[in-house]
């Protein structure tokens, strides 16, 4: 008998009735554990690690905790990987507003098909295709109508994002908004965030001037002690240097001869002092080379000639793109295969630059940059930042625009544990990114205060359809309710709350400090993108798992996973210990 080898078995399903409960309650299980985080009064959510040896992650960042979600069940699983990626495109495109999106999507895929259920002649697509009109032609518009651009003049607003995006922390608001005092309000500017321990605290510094994440020690190797010529510090200086950046490998000087005997002659024969001091940077260097160098930076009659490594990172041809954003800096020419360095010129070595310092693992570039120079560069990393194909190269684009435009803002953060430090540190950027994007957007009254008043605009007009009246205006009342909710407010108490809010437009509810007044006096604003993202992503999920008709998935098989469970802790064993993971092989049968 022949036997065909066949695909590997699926389980489906699509049976209306029993699909939508799937889906309804899947999504409220999602909006339910998501949504448990949301407003002052919001709840950690502890989550295991996927790794051996990584600590738990105790958080309160809805982003995180979406990312973590899985489910035993088939079905389950595939909807929320469906849905996730809807949630995370919130967080990094308005870094804030994952949990708002994800309560919105549960409530207007329930809403959907309780009216399509009502309605039986009115199909799914063509309710979905209406309700992502109104939100793209009438909600968007609004949002953007109403909010308030960031200007001189108000700027303390950005204070009061910082603090709601970070769950009611002033302190931490205070060292956001610091951080970005040292940078500038700009869109471009970056705040990097550390995590040390230490009694709980923040700590803000600038790293002035062009940060370079390598050292003489990676760079120089077991030569790097003759270039420390500030013992006291431990540092390599160099005052008034020139860069000669090239894109190779250096394993020998001959290509870099006629270069070297202008400097030398323009130096020594010439006594001009501006030549003395050159940093050389390439992908890497020979021992050969670096032995003449080391010997030449002995020699009190020679050039001092520092060589460093340029920086690599995940990225494709990321050292070319390091030495290209150096060069926007420096003003000094990058040669390689495009331009030969045996045509080099003085003139090609940049100007301007007042510092150059090494320390053991990093190096900074200090001096006034030609502004043109910045502007060209900047442009180029916005459009590539624009065309990012992740979350990481976007997030890589961003520091390197900050590093050649404002330089880089240091905010620090001090716990005594490392759940601590890591709930802190979730929040912490949460609340960079809301000001970044308010920054650029413009900032809104908070407190759920904006979706409110879209319902009810949604609800004034002349003729209201069945599709605004029956899924919209009940959605956008869910964030509101989820967030008094957490605050362990009553039914009884909570209605009389969002009736105030819908009689007096102009004012907000402080859900910590039980308190009703204006959005500026009570300190309560939002980014305008973050709303503006919550809904079209929520929008987008509720068409795509509103309209689904059937389900195809692999069924989970425990014994496999179990293995594979085992297989991942074994692997991060033998990377923490080899010795031990030789011995566990070695006595087995």
């Amino acid at each position: 008998m022949i036997r065909k080898v066949k695909t590997s078995p699926k389980i489906f399903i699509s049976e209306q009735g029993r699909l939508e409960d799937i889906v309804v309650s899947t999504m409220e299980r999602i909006s339910n554990i998501v949504g448990s985080t949301l407003g002052p009064a919001g709840r950690n959510v502890l989550i295991e690690s996927d790794y051996p040896g990584i600590p738990s992650k105790n958080t309160k960042d809805g982003v995180t905790v979406f990312k973590s979600l899985g489910s035993a069940n088939s079905y389950e699983h595939l909807i929320i990987e469906q849905t996730r990626d809807a949630a995370q495109r919130t967080a990094s495109e308005a870094g804030d507003g994952t949990t708002t999106a994800t309560i919105l999507a549960a409530a207007m895929i329930r809403y959907l098909y309780d009216f399509c259920r009502q309605n039986p002649k009115y199909s799914p697509q063509k309710a979905a295709r209406e309700m992502s009109r109104i939100v793209r032609e009438r909600l968007v518009p609004s949002i953007k109508d109403r909010a308030i651009k960031i200007d001189i003049d108000n700027q303390h607003l950005l204070k009061m994002v910082a603090k709601i995006s970070a769950n009611g922390d002033e302190d931490m608001a205070v060292a956001v908004i610091k951080a970005f005092e040292l940078v500038g309000y700009g869109e471009n500017s970056h705040v990097t965030i550390k995590e040390l321990s230490g009694p709980y605290g923040y700590d803000v510094g600038l790293i002035e001037g062009f940060p370079i994440p390598i050292g003489y020690e990676e760079s120089i190797g077991k030569f790097h002690t003759v270039f420390i010529n500030d013992q006291a510090n431990q540092r390599c200086v160099l005052e008034k240097p020139l860069f000669l950046l090239f894109d190779g490998q250096v394993n020998d000087l001959v290509a870099f001869s006629n270069l070297f005997d202008a400097l030398g002659k323009a130096y020594v024969e010439e006594g001009r002092s501006e030549f003395k001091n050159l940093v050389l940077i390439a992908h890497g260097f020979s021992d050969q080379v670096l032995t003449q160098l080391t010997y030449n930076f002995t020699n009190p009659g020679t050039l001092n000639i520092v060589p460093l490594v340029s920086p690599m990172s995940q990225f494709i041809n990321s050292q070319l793109q390091f030495l290209m954003d150096a060069s926007a800096f420096t003003g000094a020419k990058v040669f390689g295969l495009k331009d030969r360095i045996m045509d080099a010129t003085l003139e090609d070595l940049g100007k301007n630059m007042e510092i150059f310092e090494a320390y053991r693992f990093r190096s900074t570039i200090v001096g006034a940059p030609e502004e043109l120079n910045i502007e060209v560069r900047a442009d180029q990393l916005k459009k590539q930042k624009e065309h990012a194909e992740s979350q990481a190269e976007k997030t890589w684009l961003e520091e390197r625009l900050g590093k050649i435009t404002n330089g880089i803002a240091k905010l620090t953060i001090y716990g005594g544990s490392n759940g601590e430090l890591k709930e802190a540190h979730d929040r912490c950027e949460d609340a960079v990114c809301a000001v970044r994007s308010a920054i650029s957007k413009g900032a809104l009254p908070g407190g759920c205060r904006i979706l409110i008043d879209l319902a009810m605009d949604l609800m004034a007009e002349d003729k209201v359809d069945l599709v605004t009246s029956e899924i919209l205006v009940p959605a956008l009342f869910v964030p509101i309710n989820r967030l008094l909710d957490n605050a362990g407010y009553t039914q009884e108490e909570m209605e009389q709350i969002v009736d105030r809010l819908i009689e007096e437009k102009d004012t907000v509810y402080d859900v910590e400090n039980q308190l009703f007044g204006g959005a500026e006096e009570l300190g309560i604003f939002d980014s305008a993108s973050a709303v503006e993202e919550a809904l079209k992503n929520a929008a987008s999920i509720a068409t795509v798992m509103g309209t689904i008709g059937g389900i195809v998935a692999y069924p989970r098989d425990e014994i496999m996973e179990r293995d594979e469970a085992k297989a991942d802790a074994s692997f991060g064993r033998a990377v923490d210990s080899p010795e031990s993971f030789v011995n566990e092989a070695n006595e087995r049968p």
